[in-house]
């Protein structure tokens, strides 16, 4: 398992710091209604016990956050409240019967509340395609699935430009009666935590 995570940490490293360069060159003066505010990167770890088998299974998330700020086209523009939208690309490592990956993107809707100028609490929901690498009793044959996550976190900013990040989530894989497949779903809790270039 450390020998895949190595070069997956130095490629979501990389690509963390080309966009992190390519937000820098592409940020002008102005702030639009919908725009670019973060780029992080993080990681964490779940839980959950499989329904069949009542086998444990964990899983080790890393993943890459493009957040955009959407306040102001939904009309929060004058509030100190954020709506934001992000795509996180992951890939999960996971440890069950046997050992696999999770590797897909969840799309967020993240809802932000300052408590004060540097901390914020926020409620997060999300839902993206996903691959599933390991057989197992609840969904069958590796395949394609969406993971479903809801969540409750908080951001601390460091400095303007950088904030730490963390969450407790709820995490639900399916493939919605897509596949041929039973399915009969995976449930898991976790926490995750990150470091985010803010915009």
């Amino acid at each position: 398992m450390q020998r895949m995570f190595s070069p997956v940490l130095l490629l979501l490293l990389l690509t963390l710091c080309s966009l992190d360069l390519f937000a820098r060159d592409a940020m002008g003066p102005e702030r639009s209604s919908f725009r670019l505010n973060e780029i992080g990167i993080g990681g964490g770890y779940a839980s959950g016990r499989l329904i069949v088998s009542k086998d444990d299974f964990d899983v080790y998330p890393l993943y890459v956050r493009i957040g955009f700020d959407m306040s102001g086209a939904v009309g929060l523009s004058g509030s100190t409240s954020t709506l934001q939208l992000s795509f996180d690309p992951f890939v999960n490592a996971i440890n069950a019967h046997e050992s696999g990956i999770e590797t897909g993107v969840t799309v967020f809707l993240r809802y932000f509340y300052p408590v004060s100028h540097d901390f914020s609490l926020f409620g997060e929901i999300g839902s993206g395609p996903m691959y599933l690498s390991i057989e197992t009793d609840e969904q069958r044959n590796p395949g394609f699935n969406f993971l479903n996550q809801f969540g409750l976190g908080m951001q601390y900013k460091i400095s303007e430009k950088l904030a730490l990040n963390a969450a407790y989530r709820y995490r639900h894989l399916s493939h919605g009666g897509l596949r041929d497949n039973r399915n009969l779903g995976m449930d898991s809790f976790g926490v995750v935590g990150g470091i985010s270039f803010l915009y």
